[in-house]
């Protein structure tokens, strides 16, 4: 009895944008199909300006697969990683299974459809439309939707007894629970032969060095579960031709000497459960044989939702979190591993969350694992966007739960399942059986309910909920007894800003710099709340949308960063609470950027000891930082007034409050306080008007005189760690970032995403730069989207991809001015 094989099937698909009838026969003509890999988008858009129609299709996807005659009598598990939205799986011209979720993973149990003397064919009908009865659709839905194969695909080759399902749960306490799931029909596989099986059990450290050998788990009544676990409705045709009764055993280990995972240390365990048969003989001899295995990662932690908050391994953590859609420019949901890992490290390690939504359906298993190794918190929730269907629609609502918590209940970086449609209508007796489904499948971890109600129907553990009510001017969050009645259970804010603000990265200065600033207001205003357990900002970055939606061009600036995970001025606020020194600064400092030169309210964002200010190289003033809030600069002139004009200092401090509310309000909007000022200096120092003008053009204006030179320096133990300079732009450079230049092929193929800015001489990105890009490539890469393409507000990107052969590849970036940036990557495949 040998172990499993997984073979990864992303290569050597045949893929046509309709579908017939003939195509799932094992004798059609692909020959006219086009090649392709997955991941796979079923069409590659501009973007923006999109056409939602050119997505919306019924495709084809073909594969040949040739088994083994070693591997008759085995088990083939067909498994299906992302097919968006109803996928329909042939296998030799026969309906094998149908899925009605375009988020979840699926297996089709393809055995009985297989053969051994030819190449077997497997057909996936793949029907893209909005119109289907299923979620999210059914009504306007505020994201694209997309379409393809766009995660990977495996065939799993097993014995007929195997391990099905492996969930392990473990607490603070060491106390580690296991399930483990055991397709088993013996009398079907052994043939008469008389068979005894038990499950090895191990644990492994992070490292993957064996730590503890649990011990053995007989399969017998005395520690089933379960006699059968339900298989799925008849009505969604998620069914297995090929029979199977899968029995359920439980045990648990203590491990003393357990590490915890926690957000600043993750530590990670594998638990490796293997089925060994003992086979006796004729004469009644025992032999053994190692039959299949399956590991699980996991981790040792207790998630809390309580009154107050939330609570990870008894310790309170305001949660600060980004909601994130999984989609990309040019190919929507369709990137590999590397790419899921990228925005998983951006939340972290850019923008300093501790959390993530994934909103609004599951999403990539490499997404989740990464959350996991670096210990990013998760709240994930079933598909959907404010409407409920018909009945079938939400038997899917509950099969789309069952799914979500199975497939990602051993991740210890999620905390709370949403397990209603996100800002749906009350309906009490759908979400009774969905909160009882995910109770029931995963004890470890509360439910929550995304909704935009006051005091609904709260059958969830949290009451989560998406605030909208600030504009600028109002709170900046709402009171939790506003909101729900049940002061017991805990309150999490699930998504503010948004659309109360969409900000483009081209946006005037005064609105990125309000942009920024009411994140950062939020942001404090939960760390001061005491019964808010956390909030999430909508959203990490901007993302194609519906004609309902967005600025009209199929975009919803909403992000705190571009598609291309640029970042806007508002992920400053967030940036403060990571590990990387943060100095931005929210002027260029032209006060022709502004209406009637008012440049309004100037901040920075540090989260440095403190922050230096110089003009032309004279010292200004030192402030005090605060990685929690902005800090106001009320101060560009210093001491100078008071040294230059020969002012007494309470003169001198007078004439600057003066010039400094004119810069914020304008000469004719000068609150009664500032006026009464004014006309003091008037009265008692017999100042005109003439002698302000000239001020103000002196030291604020700066109008005729040597271009004007800022320089801030952020301060840290008493050194200067960062420092940023504003003055005329001399020169324009392009900026690249990419993710990484070592390609490496496992199973698919790889991606490097490539980030870039035009930049000044002092590495300012020019938020009016709108210039055309033009990209190149040679070797063994290829481009994502188009060769030519435009920086947007300064910033832009692309994409390039493995073409499955190692070697050498070159981008060439060649900017508008001529200027070429040149990046060599290194391919290699396994």
């Amino acid at each position: 009895m040998e172990q499993g094989k997984r073979i990864n099937l992303n290569n050597d698909w045949k893929y046509a944008k309709i579908f017939q009838e003939e195509m799932i026969a094992s004798d059609y003509d692909a020959s006219g199909m086009e090649y392709v890999r997955l991941p796979h988008t079923n069409q590659e858009l501009p973007y923006n300006y999109i056409n939602v129609q050119d997505y919306e299709m019924v495709s084809c996807y073909r594969r040949e697969l040739t088994l083994q005659e070693e591997d008759q009598g085995k088990v083939f598990l067909l498994t299906f990683m992302g097919a968006a939205h109803e996928a329909t799986v042939y296998v030799n011209g026969q309906e094998a299974a149908v899925h009605h979720c375009g988020y979840t993973a699926f297996t089709v149990d393809i055995t009985s459809f297989v053969r051994f003397d030819c190449a077997n064919v497997v057909a996936v009908r793949l029907d893209s439309r909005e119109s289907l009865n299923q979620p999210p659709f059914g009504h306007v839905i505020d994201y694209m939707t997309y379409g393809g194969l766009y995660r990977e695909v495996y065939l799993e080759v097993k014995n007929p007894v195997y391990i099905e399902d492996v969930y392990v749960r473990a607490g603070a306490d060491c106390l580690m629970k296991y399930e483990i799931t055991v397709a088993d029909d013996r009398e079907k596989w052994s043939q008469g032969i008389e068979e005894d099986f038990y499950i090895e059990l191990e644990l492994m450290s992070q490292e993957g060095i064996s730590a503890k050998k649990i011990g053995k788990l007989q399969l017998s009544k005395e520690n089933q579960k379960a006699e059968e676990k339900n298989h799925p409705s008849e009505e969604l045709k998620i069914q297995n031709h090929h029979e199977k009764r899968c029995s359920q055993y439980t045990g648990e280990c203590r491990v003393e000497d357990a590490q915890l995972w926690t957000m600043e240390n993750p530590v990670l365990y594998s638990f490796k459960a293997t089925l060994h048969a003992t086979t006796k003989n004729e004469q009644k001899e025992a032999t053994g044989n190692v039959g299949d295995s399956k590991t699980v990662r996991f981790g040792f932690r207790d998630a809390e939702f309580r009154a107050d908050g939330f609570y990870l391994n008894g310790d309170q953590v305001k949660l600060r979190g980004a909601n994130r859609h999984q989609s990309y420019p040019y190919v929507g949901y369709a990137m590999p591993e590397s790419v899921q890992n990228l925005d998983a490290d951006i939340l972290k390690n850019e923008l300093g969350m501790n959390a993530v939504r994934t909103s609004h359906y599951p999403q990539s298993q490499h997404f989740l694992n990464r959350c996991d190794e670096i210990g990013l918190l998760v709240f994930t929730e079933i598909p959907g966007w404010q409407h409920l269907g018909d009945d079938v629609w939400k038997n899917i609502v509950c099969e789309n739960v069952k799914e979500m918590v199975i497939q990602n209940r051993n991740h210890p970086s999620i905390i709370l399942w949403g397990v209603r449609v996100n800002e749906s209508q009350d309906d009490d007796e759908l979400y009774k059986k969905t909160n009882a489904i995910a109770h029931e499948l995963d004890q470890s971890r509360l439910t929550g309910g995304v909704r935009y109600l006051k005091k609904s129907s709260l059958l969830e553990d949290v009451y989560t909920y998406n605030d909208f009510l600030f504009d600028g001017e109002t709170n900046p969050i709402e009171i939790k007894s506003d909101i729900t009645t049940d002061m017991k259970k805990a309150y999490l804010i699930s998504e503010y800003n948004g659309h109360m603000f969409p900000t483009k990265m081209f946006d005037d200065e005064e609105h990125r710099s309000e942009h920024a600033l009411r994140h950062a207001k939020v942001l404090h205003a939960v760390r001061q709340s005491e019964d808010v357990a956390g909030a999430f900002a909508w959203c990490m970055f901007d993302y194609n949308t519906h004609k309902d939606f967005g600025s009209g061009d199929s975009i919803c600036y909403h992000g705190m960063m571009d598609m291309f995970r640029n970042p806007k001025l508002a992920a400053a606020p967030y940036a403060c609470y990571g590990k990387e020194t943060v100095l931005e600064i929210s002027s260029s400092m032209d006060i022709g950027e502004h209406p009637a030169g008012r440049v309004g309210e100037i901040y920075f964002y540090s989260n440095a000891d403190s922050v230096r200010i110089y003009k032309n190289g004279e010292f200004i003033k030192e402030y005090p930082a605060n990685p929690y809030e902005p800090v106001l600069i009320d101060d560009l002139i210093g001491e100078r007034i008071e040294r230059e004009e020969g002012y007494s200092h309470k003169k001198a401090e007078a004439v600057k409050k003066v010039l400094a509310a004119v810069t914020k309000y304008g000469m004719y909007h000068l609150p009664l306080d500032v006026k009464l000022a004014a006309a003091k200096l008037m009265v008692f120092h017999h100042m005109k008007f003439q002698d302000a003008y000239a001020l103000y053009g002196k030291y604020v204006g700066d109008w005729g005189n040597v271009a004007r030179s800022y320089r801030f320096e952020a301060v840290r133990n008493g050194k200067v760690v960062k420092t940023v300079v504003k003055e005329p732009v001399q020169s324009v450079h392009l900026h690249v970032e990419v993710s990484k230049t070592h390609l490496q092929e496992k199973g698919t193929y790889d991606v490097a995403a490539v980030r870039m800015t035009a930049r000044d001489q002092n590495e300012n990105v020019l938020p009016f730069y709108n210039e055309p890009i033009s990209l190149s490539v040679s070797g063994e890469i290829e481009l994502i989207g188009p060769s030519v393409t435009t920086l947007r507000g300064g910033c832009g990107g692309t994409y390039i991809k493995t073409t499955g052969h190692s070697g050498e590849g070159k981008l060439t970036i060649t900017g508008a001015n001529g200027e070429m940036v040149e990046l060599e990557f290194m391919v290699c495949v396994d």
